[in-house]
């Protein structure tokens, strides 16, 4: 059951990496906000500052340090580990990983809905991500 998290890593600018990540997850508390987190299969996007050439990286966290588009998102909710649930959801990812970016980098209402409209496999792009917008 250990896979690697990380699915794709996309270069933002000269200081900021995004890296998109498929994991699977018992539940339990989540000790951001004190909620009980449900078990399942979940994606997430996080923005990293590391400076081009840098092996150090660094997450910044705070009001001022939100970007767009970060944060996780229950795709698969699970009663019991299924790993098919989870090379689906991370073969999603790995196929649209740009289109994602793309929409992770817009970050509101409805590029989120189109989203977890990909990640659930409800709704496939072309194969250019301007096209995610039409």
């Amino acid at each position: 059951m250990a896979t690697e998290r990380l699915v794709h890593r996309h270069r933002m600018s000269d200081t900021h990496i995004r890296e998109l990540d498929v994991y699977y997850d018992k539940g339990g508390m989540n000790y951001w906000d004190y909620s009980t987190k449900p078990k399942g299969i979940y994606f997430s996007s996080t923005v990293y500052e590391q400076p081009v050439g840098s092996n150090m990286r660094s997450l910044t966290i705070g009001a001022r340090s939100q970007q767009p588009g970060v944060g996780y998102i229950l795709v698969v909710p699970l009663t019991t580990y299924r790993p098919k649930a989870l090379r689906e959801v991370r073969a999603r990812v790995e196929t649209h990983a740009e289109a994602i970016h793309t929409l992770c980098a817009v970050g509101d209402t409805a590029s989120m809905a189109k989203l977890r409209a990909i990640l659930t496999g409800t709704e496939v792009p072309q194969a250019s991500s301007a096209e995610v917008f039409a």
